[in-house]
């Protein structure tokens, strides 16, 4: 699994790697789904002085694989670090609404295929689920980036994602904080987002 999203996104980070490793990746998630309080274990996380222990935890990895076990694909979910940086910055807001972001926006890190299983709707298969996973949690926004030369414009559309065009963003902190917080991609790269329907 690693290794497809290595080849997918090259900044993935050092914590959501080694969580990934030590089977820690995640699991405040498939216990929020089973009715535990996910937004209890943050706090405590945080107040501990564990915010990157906390990151993993609330990163989705899913996986698929083939008749013989093998993985051949990948996807990984994780806290946005550019939306925690960005409501941390904003005058007034307090840290609870950066913890809340870490419950209600998600970002699609990674989607990676191994080269001999593509065009089998793999990738599809791995962002359906992943859309219910968030959906089953209410969480509110999913969103991503791809490099613009790829032009995955009309495969994230088919997928249900809202694709902008280069400069566009969207605004992330008005639904929080009531103070506006621009989010898109950067240079190179296009964003990706879909508002998640509540209940889904």
């Amino acid at each position: 699994m690693t290794t497809l999203l290595k080849a997918a996104a090259d900044d993935l980070e050092a914590g959501h790697l080694e969580a990934l490793a030590r089977g820690e990746c995640g699991t405040w998630l498939l216990d929020a789904l089973a009715g535990a309080d996910a937004g209890e274990r943050l706090v405590r996380a945080v107040a501990a002085g564990e915010p990157q222990r906390a990151a993993g935890e609330l990163s989705l990895p899913l996986v698929a694989r083939d008749g013989d076990g093998q993985v051949v694909g990948a996807l990984l979910g994780v806290p946005s670090g550019t939306v925690l940086s960005g409501l941390s910055q904003l005058p007034g807001v307090g840290r609870r609404y950066v913890l809340m972001s870490m419950l209600m926006y998600a970002k699609i890190k990674a989607v990676a295929v191994a080269e001999d299983a593509r065009r089998r709707g793999i990738g599809a298969a791995l962002l359906a689920r992943c859309m219910q996973v968030y959906g089953q949690l209410e969480y509110t926004l999913l969103f991503g980036e791809f490099d613009t030369e790829r032009a995955l414009g009309p495969y994230y559309r088919r997928q249900g994602f809202t694709v902008l065009r280069p400069g566009q963003g969207i605004d992330v902190g008005t639904l929080l904080t009531g103070i506006p917080l621009h989010l898109g991609a950067g240079p190179g790269l296009t964003f990706f987002h879909r508002w998640q329907p509540q209940g889904a």
